[in-house]
C-alpha cells in the first residue's frame, strides 16, 4: 500500500455526522479567503437580476391592488377579465422568480466550481493557493459544469424542484472532477464518487439550506421593520427608478446568504473527500483480491495431532477487509455480511 494508505483508510470511514463537522471547521478556516470572492459573484448576481426584472416587478405592484380586490371578492361573481388579470400577475411572479433563481444559481455554480479545488487541496493537506487555483479553474470544460448544474438545476425548479434534486444528487461532485488532474471522465467520475451516496449528497444539501434558512428567519425577525420602512416602490417607477437602492436593498435582504455562501461548497467538500477516499480504498482492496490474494486469517489449528503436523500455510483463509466497514470476509462474495454493501467485482 502507499504511504498514504491509513489516512485515505481514515478519510473512507468517515460517519456523516463527521463529514459535517469536518465541513464546517474547513467553512471556519477558509471563511475569510472565500467571502470576498463568493460575497463578489453573489453581488454580480443581484446586480443582474434587477436589471432583468426590475420592469416585471414594477409591472407586479401595478396590479397589486386590483389582485387584492379579485381576492376578496365572492368567486362567482369573477369575469373573464379578472381571470385574465389574476392570470397576468402570476405569469409576472413565476417569470420574475424563475430569473431570479436562474441567474443566482448560475453564479452559485460558477463560484462552487473556481473555489472547489482549492478547497479539496486544502482539505486533504496538499500545498496550495488561492489565485492560482483560481486561475487554473477558468477554463473551456467549465461551461459544460455551468450548463448541467447551474442551467439544469434552474430549470427542473419550474417541475416542482424534482429533477433539480436529482441532478444535486448525482452530479454536485462534477465541481470537483471537471479541473482535476487525475480525471479524464469528469462527468463519469462524478457519478461513480456519488454512487450509492445520494441522499448523503441531499443530506449536506438540507443541512447547509436549513443552517442559513434558520439564521435568516432570526435575521428577519430582528430587522424585519427595518426592511418595511426601508423599502420604497417608488424605486421601480420607471419616471424615479433607482438601481442603487434597488441593489441596496436587495443586497441587505441577502446578507445572511452572502455570509454564509462557502458554507455549502465546505460541506461538500468534506463529503466529497470522503466519498473519493472510499473508492480508493475499495479499489485497492480489489486490486489486491483479484491479483495477488493475501492470507489475512491465522493458520486454522485443530487440537488433534495429525492436525497440527499439517503445513499451516496450506490452512491459510484468503480474503479481504470490507473497505466500507473494516470486517474481514473470507469468501469472495457479492455483498459484506457485515454492513450490506456491495462489493464491485464478478463473483
Amino acid at each position: 500500500m502507499p504511504d498514504g494508505y491509513p489516512r485515505v483508510e481514515n478519510l473512507s470511514n468517515k460517519r456523516f455526522s463527521e463529514v459535517i463537522s469536518d465541513g464546517l471547521r474547513l467553512f471556519g478556516k477558509s471563511w475569510e479567503t472565500l467571502i470576498v470572492p463568493l460575497g463578489l459573484f453573489l453581488l454580480i448576481s443581484l446586480i443582474i437580476k434587477n436589471l432583468l426584472v426590475t420592469d416585471m416587478v414594477w409591472q407586479s405592484l401595478l396590479l397589486t391592488p386590483a389582485i387584492e380586490v379579485i381576492l376578496d371578492m365572492d368567486p362567482s361573481t369573477l369575469t373573464e377579465e379578472h381571470l385574465n388579470l389574476m392570470m397576468e400577475y402570476l405569469s409576472l411572479s413565476l417569470i420574475s422568480g424563475f430569473i431570479n433563481s436562474f441567474v443566482i444559481t448560475i453564479f452559485n455554480v460558477l463560484a462552487m466550481c473556481l473555489v472547489s479545488n482549492y478547497l479539496y487541496n486544502k482539505f486533504i493537506g496538499n500545498e496550495t493557493k488561492f489565485f492560482s487555483e483560481f486561475k487554473k479553474a477558468i477554463n473551456g470544460k467549465l461551461i459544460s459544469a455551468i450548463l448541467l448544474l447551474g442551467v439544469g438545476i434552474s430549470v427542473g425548479s419550474l417541475f416542482l424542484f424534482i429533477p433539480s434534486i436529482i441532478i444535486i444528487g448525482l452530479f454536485s461532485f462534477y465541481v470537483f472532477t471537471y479541473n482535476s488532474d487525475d480525471s479524464n471522465q469528469p462527468l463519469k467520475d462524478a457519478r461513480e464518487i456519488a454512487r450509492g451516496s445520494f441522499w448523503k449528497i441531499i443530506g449536506v444539501f438540507v443541512v447547509s439550506s436549513l443552517i442559513i434558512s434558520i439564521i435568516s428567519l432570526l435575521f428577519q425577525l430582528f430587522i424585519g421593520d427595518f426592511f418595511v420602512q426601508f423599502y420604497q416602490t417608488s424605486w421601480y417607477n420607471p419616471s424615479t427608478r433607482n438601481y442603487v437602492m434597488i441593489i441596496l436593498y436587495d443586497f441587505l435582504y441577502y446578507i445572511v446568504e452572502l455570509i454564509f455562501a462557502p458554507l455549502f461548497i465546505c460541506l461538500l467538500t468534506s463529503l466529497y473527500v470522503s466519498l473519493k477516499a472510499r473508492k480508493e480504498v475499495f479499489g485497492q482492496y480489489q486490486t489486491s483480491y483479484d491479483q495477488t490474494p493475501q492470507s489475512y486469517g491465522t493458520p486454522y489449528r485443530d487440537e488433534s495431532s495429525s492436525i497440527k503436523s499439517m503445513n499451516a500455510a496450506d490452512k491459510l483463509e484468503s480474503g479481504l477487509y470490507c473497505p466500507f466497514c473494516g470486517k474481514f470476509v473470507k469468501d469472495k462474495i457479492k455483498f459484506c455480511p457485515h454492513c450490506g454493501e456491495q462489493f464491485n467485482f464478478e463473483i
